[in-house]
């Protein structure tokens, strides 16, 4: 007979560590208070009814009742998320306001970690730790922590509870009050509370949008910077640097091409006596020829020895194959004399007109010149052989040189490119500015948290 083999029984599942919640009922309502933080917690606020216990009571004695029926939290007590890089619980949530605007506050715990502040302002949270150290003089009146710059903000203010619920580590009530001082820096801001005889200092970093959303999973704010928080970095400062970068670069280029392009080849030139108060000269420059392509012509005209009259030049630049022109005209003058404060002068006897977009082709320029004395003149000064302006026979004559040029480029047009390659940067600029402002100036109740401000 054959005894039978009996295998060993598996061994049991190691029992569930026990929970670090403890419940119990409320003295007053009787309804169930989870109290998660068993230990350090010193005040608990009923969920159901809003009393405030005293959690180093073993029966949780009643220290306030509450008469009005209790709000909820956006974020529910017990939650649970990870916040930059830990897992965080909310166990407690109040409200708080500094007469002008208010704020939630929702104090999280984590057993390694210790206790945090989940700060909403109603438009961003900002995740807040205490200072285990005293922050040290930094620049002009502010601040400094871990080489951290910050600049007081504002004036002191009283802050004043107006609603709590949860549990605590130290005895919250509605009405309760403390004076703050606010330091920022872009995306940290130290909050210093003096009450009841301490001082504490909390370190607010502030969250990217939707961070806090996404862990505890509520709907995502929608963005605005209408209202900036004190401590809020500005949207365009990266934009700023990348646009005046962006445009540095352009405005340089710009100029670098404008110059490789923009040199001048003289083309053409001559000479021609006009007669003052005479009969009108034409002048023909033949054979101005212009490469393929449109081409900017520079057509200028000097008359140096201009005294008191002037001289019209009408400029018919012709096509020789299809005879289709384009016409300018310019002026050449100059005006000098006496008055009371001395002798003057004025007017240019070196006048230039410049055609754009010339197509290419061989052109005759015709120069249509009249000269004209000055009324107002007294006198002409001859040449030393008595003529005026060196004309022959006593008459008077201008000697005028007429030049051709193609190529360059408009300083308009680069003027023109200029504006368009700063409109960028400057509009940017006035968007950081305006943010800045708006970041800086005192906060108050008309502030609209729905507004919709610039979205990105």
């Amino acid at each position: 007979m054959t005894d039978a083999v009996t295998s060993p029984a598996p061994p049991s599942p190691p029992a569930p560590p026990p929970s670090s919640v403890r419940p119990v009922n409320c003295p007053n309502c009787g309804g169930t208070v989870n109290i998660r933080v068993a230990g350090t917690t010193v005040n608990v606020i009923c969920e159901h009814c809003g009393s405030t216990l005293d959690a180093t009571s073993p029966d949780l004695q009643v220290i306030a009742k509450a008469d009005s029926a209790l709000r909820r939290p956006q974020i529910a007590l017990g939650s649970r998320a990870p916040l930059r890089g830990t897992t965080w619980e909310v166990v407690g949530y109040m409200e708080r306001t500094d007469t002008e605007v208010s704020w939630g506050e929702y104090l999280l715990f984590n057993p390694y970690e210790g206790y945090a502040f989940l700060v909403d302002d109603g438009r961003r949270f900002s995740l807040g730790r205490l200072l285990d150290r005293l922050p040290k003089s930094g620049g002009l009146y502010g601040l400094a922590v871990d080489d951290t710059n910050f600049s007081p903000f504002g004036v002191p203010y009283g802050v004043q509870v107006t609603f709590v619920v949860g549990e605590f580590y130290w005895r919250v009530a509605v009405g309760e009050a403390v004076r703050e001082t606010d330091y920022v820096t872009p995306g940290t801001m130290l909050a210093c509370e003096d009450g009841q005889g301490e001082r504490t200092w909390t370190r607010l970093d502030l969250l990217d949008w939707g961070e806090a959303e996404s862990a505890f999973g509520i709907p995502n704010r929608r963005r605005n910077y209408d209202r900036p928080a004190p401590h809020e970095p500005s949207p365009y400062k990266a934009r700023l640097f990348e646009a005046w970068v962006i445009g540095g670069i352009a405005a340089v280029t710009l100029f670098l091409v404008s110059g490789m392009a923009g040199s001048q080849q003289r083309i053409a030139s001559a000479n021609a006596d006009v007669v003052l108060d005479g009969a009108e000269k034409t002048l023909v420059i033949k054979d101005v020829v212009l490469p393929p392509g449109n081409s900017r012509v520079a057509i200028d005209a000097d008359a140096s020895t201009l005294d008191n009259s002037w001289v019209d030049l009408d400029y018919s630049l012709t096509d020789q194959k299809t005879q289709d022109s384009v016409d300018s005209y310019g002026t050449a003058e100059r005006y000098s004399g006496y008055d009371s404060d001395g002798s003057w002068s004025e007017g240019d006897p070196r006048p230039d007109v410049t055609l754009s977009s010339i197509p290419g082709g061989r052109y005759d320029l015709v120069v249509t010149l009249s000269a004209h004395k000055w009324t107002g003149a007294s006198s002409y000064t001859p040449t030393a052989s008595g003529d005026f302006f060196g004309g022959g026979g006593g008459q008077q004559s201008v000697p005028v040189t007429v030049t051709v040029d193609r190529g360059g480029i408009f300083g308009g047009n680069i003027l023109l490119g200029l504006l368009v390659i700063l409109a960028w940067p400057v509009i940017v600029l006035f968007q950081h500015l305006g943010f800045e402002k708006r970041r800086k100036a005192p906060i108050t109740g008309s502030d609209d948290d729905d507004d919709s401000g610039d979205d990105e």
